[in-house]
């Protein structure tokens, strides 16, 4: 396994003592049903004769939500591991209903300043390009999926904010959110991914309405290269994530992809480390009973698979771990 991946395996219960151990990359064993039909709703039931028994929850379904705070490394890695990562899940969940939600990790992905103009009179002064007639108010909601690539190229023409992977160019739409983009306000990623989860961005009429599901897996991925930049503590960021799955810890498998560096917040130069590793992140991850935590430095994709190989073990297996 590459040194810069550990997989954090703690008790079941939220906020206890942390012990960190490093473990080896599952072989990402497929998982597999008899039924893949049956995956868009309900975890699919597996037929063992006699006594035929349901799956953990969750099983059969799975939401990401990936949040990115953006600069030259960051995007190009991203845009670069984005088939990668569809494709990987895929071979590892097949028959899975799988939903990608791409969140930037920045304030606002539009000028703030141009919000009130744009949506009122269909203009900006101070940035001319923006098509504001075809902008929503969640264009400039923290935490709202991406439906923008740039000012020029809107890759998702839909009413929802997310991607669902049956769709048969839902790669090629993944790659597209990442290949460039608008980024406005300082960088942050706990706060939009905080806010893509929150009831009122998930609830029927928020920008992000119908992407988590009762019955989904909820694996958040956030890349960061510095600090929490929001109120609260590890314990009250962990409660609201989990808060998303119904105070479900179990159901949540966060991946954290943080700047090695010993002076987080400068671009990443990937030339000094390890960084410091109290800086919130690890003890927010560590709230939950199993955690990814990469290296912004390396390759995105083998964490976030690690994660992924992480469930279909545990739906693989019928239980869920002590």
């Amino acid at each position: 396994m590459d040194d810069a991946i550990t997989t954090v395996e703690m008790g079941a219960s939220s906020g206890d003592e942390t012990t960190a151990d490093t473990s080896s990359t599952s072989t990402g064993d497929s998982t597999t049903t008899d039924d893949p039909s049956t995956s868009s709703s309900t975890g699919p039931v597996k037929d063992v004769g006699a006594d035929d028994w349901e799956l953990p929850p969750y099983c059969g379904a799975l939401d990401v939500v990936l949040v990115i705070e953006r600069t030259p490394l960051t995007q190009l890695e991203m845009w670069d591991a984005s088939y990668e990562i569809t494709e990987g899940i895929a071979a590892r969940l097949p028959g899975w209903n799988v939903r990608y939600l791409h969140v930037v990790g920045a304030t606002s992905t539009l000028p703030l300043q141009c919000e009130p103009t744009c949506l009122d009179n269909n203009t900006c002064p101070i940035a001319p390009e923006l098509p504001c007639a075809e902008f929503t108010a969640c264009d400039w909601k923290s935490g709202a999926g991406m439906v923008w690539r740039s000012y020029e190229t809107q890759c998702l023409d839909q009413p929802r904010r997310w991607v669902d992977a049956d769709l048969d160019d839902a790669g090629e739409l993944s790659h597209c959110l990442w290949s460039t983009g608008a980024q406005h306000g300082p960088l942050s990623a706990l706060g939009p991914l905080l806010d893509a989860v929150s009831p009122e961005l998930i609830s029927d009429d928020g920008c992000n309405a119908g992407f988590v599901r009762e019955d989904a897996w909820l694996l958040p991925v956030f890349v960061s290269h510095g600090y929490p930049a929001i109120e609260g503590t590890p314990e009250s960021w962990a409660a609201s994530l989990a808060a998303a799955k119904g105070d479900d810890y179990d159901a949540v498998v966060p991946v954290a992809i943080l700047d090695p560096q010993t002076n987080p917040g400068n671009p990443p130069g990937c030339q000094e480390g390890p960084g410091d590793k109290t800086n919130g992140y690890h003890e927010l991850i560590a709230q939950f009973p199993t955690a990814i935590l990469g290296d912004l430095c390396e390759p995105f994709s083998p964490p976030i698979l690690e994660a992924v190989d992480h469930i279909a073990e545990v739906c693989k297996a019928g239980e869920v771990p002590d």
